[in-house]
């Protein structure tokens, strides 16, 4: 993501963990390309952000949820989150 984007992208993830009750203080950028990944703390949270454009929001969490039911070494989305 270029840099106007990439601000309102981790904007957008913090606002939204705040919204769902987590504190997220902050965002550290794990990896940038066409989307985005994101630790958000203090909640110690791992969050995912693409353009609406691309579509991939429950591709994301099928995958998340999919992992996580088969033991790998990732967390299930937060029951909240519908």
């Amino acid at each position: 993501m270029q840099s106007p984007d990439l601000e309102r992208a981790i904007q957008a993830a913090v606002s939204t963990a705040r919204a769902l009750g987590l504190q997220a203080d902050e965002a550290v950028v794990l990896q940038n390309s066409n989307k985005l990944a994101l630790r958000l703390r203090p909640c110690d949270s791992f969050a995912r952000v693409a353009p609406l454009s691309h579509g991939t929001a429950r591709f994301e969490i099928d995958v998340a949820r999919g992992l996580a039911e088969t033991g790998a070494p990732a967390a299930a989305p937060d029951p909240r989150v519908p």
